[in-house]
This record gives structure tokens, sequence and C-alpha cells, in this order.
């Protein structure tokens, strides 16, 4: 009974405390109580909703007077899946020439072609032959007229210059195995452009064997792709005449396939300037350079930041950031930051650092950001819907020379394994969807002996049914590229990081300057799924162009600024 009274005379106090005894202001409960809701607290807390009128156009709108001309986003192309001129399942060097009008309405600047040398593979990175094309894609000619069409368009084409290593059936390797077998020594000797030896596997150096001799092969010991001896005098003479031949056919660049493996040879050491990565990269730079001063060398090194910035000091153009796209997870992800995993000040810190490090090895150069890339699964994996677009306005309006992969602005799937018996990165590489409808130079699966794994889901909808649909994410991307082909200044722009000025901060809105002499805009990006007004406090004066991803129209006054959920905004500075 004692237990019962003490009971009620808790409740009791806990009503009182809590208002149930009067609806004076000084009986409201402590906003500390957890047993009690405070009816005020709760009106403050309630969430303001941001009204925003609705752009009630068909589309994106686009500025008519921006061409290619001077843009600075590139293409990468796998020649093979991209469009069949001939009827054969194949893409080849005619199809791609077939749809320059759309890449250049796109908005893209330079095509970086995966390699299209001669190659026993169906993805060309073990060469045969480095003067000729892939009988699969077409002639010579077919390639210098790309080259000459690219050109009227206002664009380049990038080669994927593979000469960290060969396949073996390319005449240099059997050259050199018999020099070496023979010891055959003189000015047109082959023997040491590749690294033979009869001894044990070395300073943890893989060798594969072929009968008595063993030979230094790149990946694992895979014995199709044997490791080029980069230190070679004569070698590197060949390559020089590789590097004229393409220049004098109108190439305007290389992607440089795999440097990080460059001269890791036994007993070679990276502090030599003639052997190691950079020393290679530096000598390779001014042989291109030399032959042609506007030619850009971009380099695939995939390590970590350290390690790919440390290359900048060869003098190369640029190196692939592999910390923003799918495989980064780190402050400096695209997919990490557009999801809200990191925070916006984060990510904006992040970038303006690596900017810097770039810039304090080589003045002159600048960054390759990208969401994804033919060794990587599609980002259509990760990132769907508002999302998706967020993502490319993002990686589009960064500073430096992005990538698009082909068919990511459709949204194309693949990933290399969906069961334990399927992988293959062939399923990374599958042939663009063009129409629904019309299957005119439709491509085949990449890899022909390989047919079982050609069950992957695709998307139904290709580029010409998405160009003709309102807010598409083709037109998403057509419009993020005209946005920043009216800036061209941003491609050598100073990034600098402004959320942090941002009162109240957001975790999902990022905000930035890009800077270059005098010319500077600010970009504000919006990474939440609803409306959110911004306080800019003096960031920025006076809209100059947006990408309402929800066909929001954003409003700038006395500072707020409001913005649709996922949308991007241009402002004043």
């Amino acid at each position: 009974m004692k237990k019962q009274k003490l009971l009620v005379a808790a409740i009791s106090m806990l009503l009182v405390s809590c208002g149930g005894g009067g609806n004076t202001a000084s009986s409201l409960c402590d906003p500390d109580d957890l047993f009690c809701e405070d009816s005020s607290s709760s009106e403050e807390k309630k969430e303001v909703k941001i009204e925003l009128a609705t752009d009630t156009r068909k589309s994106y709108q686009f500025d008519t007077s921006v061409t290619n001309e001077n843009a600075s986003v590139n293409y990468e192309v796998f020649v093979r899946s991209f469009y069949d001129s001939n009827g054969d399942g194949i893409g080849d060097l005619k199809g791609l020439e077939s749809k320059l009008d759309y890449l250049q309405d796109l908005g893209v600047k330079n095509l970086w072609l995966m390699p299209i040398n001669s190659s026993p593979s169906y993805h060309g990175y073990d060469v045969s032959d480095y003067y000729s094309v892939q009988k699969e894609y077409g002639t010579n000619q077919d390639l210098k007229d790309l080259i000459d069409a690219a050109k009227e368009k206002n664009m380049g084409i990038i080669l994927d210059f593979v000469i960290n290593h060969t396949s073996t059936e390319n005449s240099w390797f059997k050259k050199s195995f018999s020099d070496y077998v023979y010891e055959h020594e003189g000015e047109d000797s082959y023997a040491d452009w590749y690294t033979w030896s009869e001894e044990s596997v070395s300073n943890g150096a893989k060798y594969t064997e072929d009968g008595i001799t063993k030979y230094y092969s790149t990946y694992g010991g895979y014995s199709g792709m044997p490791q080029l001896n980069l230190a070679s005098k004569s070698l590197r003479k060949e390559i020089e005449k590789i590097c004229k031949y393409y220049i004098d056919m109108g190439i305007t660049g290389f992607r440089l396939d795999a440097t990080s493996h460059y001269s890791n040879i036994p007993d070679a050491s990276d502090t030599e300037a003639d052997r190691g990565q950079i020393g290679f990269l530096r000598w390779l730079n001014t042989t291109c350079k030399t032959l042609n001063p506007d030619f850009h060398l971009v380099g695939e090194c995939w390590e970590n930041k350290s390690v790919y910035t440390s290359y900048y000091k060869s003098g190369v153009d640029s190196m692939f950031n592999f910390a923003s796209s799918i495989e980064g997870s780190g402050d400096t992800s695209i997919i990490s930051v557009t999801k809200g995993i990191t925070k916006a000040n984060s990510f904006a810190f992040a970038i303006e650092t690596l900017e810097k490090d770039i810039k304090a090895n080589n003045p002159n150069a600048v960054n390759s950001y990208f969401l994804s890339n033919h060794d990587m699964d599609r980002t259509s994996k990760n990132l769907v819907g508002y999302a998706q677009k967020a993502a490319a306005s993002l990686t589009y309006l960064l500073p430096g020379t992005p990538y698009i992969y082909y068919g990511e602005e459709i949204g194309l799937k693949g990933v290399r394994t969906t069961s334990p018996d399927d992988g293959s990165d062939a399923k990374r590489r599958l042939p663009l969807i063009w129409s629904n409808s019309d299957k005119t130079g439709q491509t085949i699966f990449p890899e022909r002996n390989r047919l079982d794994l050609d069950n992957t889901d695709q998307v139904k909808q290709g580029v010409y049914d998405l160009l003709n649909t309102d807010y598409s994410l083709t037109n998403h991307y057509k419009k993020v590229l005209n946005v920043r082909n009216k800036y061209p200044f941003i491609r050598d722009a100073e990034f600098i990081n402004l959320t942090n000025l941002v009162k109240d901060q957001d975790s999902k809105v990022l905000v930035y300057e890009l800077k270059k002499d005098d010319k500077s805009i600010v970009v504000v990006h919006n990474f939440n799924s609803k409306a959110v007004k911004v306080d800019l406090g003096t960031v920025g004066s006076e809209i100059l162009d947006e990408i309402n991803t929800d066909k929001k129209i954003p409003v700038l006054e006395n500072h707020q600024l409001s913005i649709g959920q996922y949308s991007t905004v241009i402002l004043k500075k």
C-alpha cells in the first residue's frame, strides 16, 4: 500500500512538471526532460519546408552559343563495343566516326580510344604491332580519317599507349629471345628489350618459364604480357619512332597504361633518372613535346596519393585520380560525398589539398577525375536516379580534364562478376545501346569466345531514346557539359573550398570557388533529397547558371540561396 502511494505521488509530480496541472508558461516542461514533450519546443524543431517554383519548360535549357571548341571533358571509348559500321557485330573506327556529331553535341573535347593496335586479345592490351590498326577495327587510313573528321568538330584523338609490355606474338619479343639465346649484340640487337634470365626469381620479380629461359612478366607472371625493359636505349629509339608516327598522323595525346609498372624490372632502381617510373615518364614527355608542344599525356597510376602525385614531377600533363572514382573510399570519393557518407566540407578540403599537391610538383598539370572506367564496375551499380545525376554534376564541374566512360551517360550496366563462374572484364565493356527499336550498328558481346557470359540485364533505352526524353540522364550530361564549356577557364582553375564559410553548414551542401586570374565562379551542389536554404553570406552575389535536376527553380535573396534537391547552381563571386 505504501509503494502504491509513492507511485501516485511520483506520477502527480510528473504531470505538474509537464504542464498537466495548468497552462501557464512556468508549467512548461524542461527541454532536457526526456519524459515530457514541450509543445513550444516541438514547434521550433519542425522542419522548414522550402517552397520553390517549378520549371514548367520541357527539359534542360542549353546555351546554344556554347560549343565544344574550348571544352575540356574527355570521353573514353571501347571501339569494339561502340558502333558497328559493316554489320559484323564488332565496333570499328568508321562506326565511331559516324557518331562524332553526337559526341560533339554532348560537349566533349577528346576521345580516348582504348587500344586499337593489332593484338591477339579482344581488349588489345597486349600489342603485337604498334604500327597497325586491329583488322576488325579497320585500317590505318580509317584512323587517319577519324582524326581528320574529329578535328573538324573541335575534337582530338587520344590513343591508349601500351608501352609497358607487349604480346608474346610481337616480333620484338621473338627477335629479343633469339638475340638473347644466340648472344647477338650490337646496335641492331633486341636482346635487352625484355628481361631474360636462366636464374631463379630475384627481388620478388615474376618470371614465366619458356623452356629453360625465363622472362619478366608484369601481371603476376601471366605469360602473355612480357614486360619491356624501358631502360634499353635501342628500345627507346623505337618508342620515339612510334611517337613520331602517330603525332605526324595527327593524334593529340596518349593515355599511358600501367605507369606504376614502368621499368619495374629486377635490380632496377627508381632513383636512377633513366630507369625509374618518373625518369621514363620525363623522357617520354620530353620526346612527345619536342614533336608537338601541345601533345597531351595522361597516365594511369592506380596507387596511393603520395605515389601518383609524385609522378607529376616528370612533367606529364595529367594523371587519373582513382581516389575520386567508384573504387575510392576516402574523402575525395565523389560517390561517397554524393551519397552523404562523406561530409561536403571534408570532401572540399581534401580536393583543395590534392590540387595544391599536384601543382607543387608540376604548376602546369591538371587532374583527371572520373567516375568509372574499363577496369571497374559501372557506376550504375552504385548510383541511380537523382544521385546519378548529382555525381555527374560534381565530376564534370571540377577543374582539370575529367573523363566520361562511354555509356555512363545512359546508365549502361556492367559488373565483372554476378556469379562465381562468370568473372570477366568484358562485362564492364558491354555494347553501347543506341536505340530501343533501331538496332542498326549494335555490337555483340565483346569477348566472343565467352558468349556464355552474355547474360547481363541491360538498360532498355539508348542514346537517342534518352535524348528525346525530358530531363533524362543523357540530357543531364549534356546540360552539365554545356554549363562547364561556358566557362573554359575551369580546366586550369584553382579549387578553393568555401563550404567552411557557409553559415550553419549543411554536411550535404558543397560550395567551392573555381578561379583563374581575374575569372571566377562559385559552384553550389545540394546533395540532399530535399530543397534547402543556404546562408552564403558574401560568397555569391548572383545566379549565373542552374542545373535544376528536380525542375525546381533556385532563388537567391539577401544572401540566402534556396536550391532544389540534388541540384547545382553557378554563382557570380
